[in-house]
């Protein structure tokens, strides 16, 4: 049985020096979005495939629609367990 580590959350920094190793130096509101995205995936507990597919559609997000994605991204954050747990309502 393998203990759960908790998530290693990435800085922009990090964020900006693999976009460089790629030869695209993102924008400052696209690496924030980034951040943003990879908090999320650390949340929800995806694997490699995930991040790697939600990195490309951050990229590939019109730069008019990144502060309403960073916002999706920000404000409401749950996690895996969140969504498993039973509600209880009184009666």
């Amino acid at each position: 049985m393998l203990k759960k580590q908790a998530p290693k959350h990435t800085t922009t920094t990090e964020v900006r020096s693999r976009m460089a190793e790629t030869g695209r130096k993102p924008t400052p509101l696209q690496a924030q979005v980034l951040l943003a995205a990879r908090r999320r995936c650390d949340d929800m507990g995806d694997g490699q495939a995930a991040r790697d597919q939600m990195k490309r559609e951050v990229l590939e997000t019109p730069a008019e629609l990144l502060a309403d994605l960073l916002t999706a991204l920000s404000t409401v954050r749950v996690t895996r367990a969140d969504l498993f747990q039973p509600t209880t309502t009184k009666e």
